[in-house]
């Protein structure tokens, strides 16, 4: 199911995780979980000038991986 959060500012720190699926996601931390682990947000989409555009199915959802798991750190443009 798909959470209802706001839409993600620009500016935002974001990370690639595997996919699982052959590729990765770009995913946004939402909170430290302890443990290593973190809830994240995937972000599948991008900003227009009406403000964020969704692509699909994963965009909004939230997932719990291992803060390892996170690589290229950068800010959401």
């Amino acid at each position: 199911m798909r959470t209802i959060i706001p839409a993600p500012q620009a500016g935002v720190e974001v990370y690639d995780v595997d996919s699982g699926l052959g590729g990765q996601f770009t995913v946004s931390i939402l909170s430290d979980l302890g443990g290593g682990m973190v809830e994240v947000r995937i972000l599948h989409g991008n900003f227009t000038t009406s403000g964020w555009q969704s692509h699909g199915l994963f965009d909004g959802r939230i997932s719990e991986v291992s803060r390892v798991r996170l690589t290229n750190p950068r800010r959401l443009e």
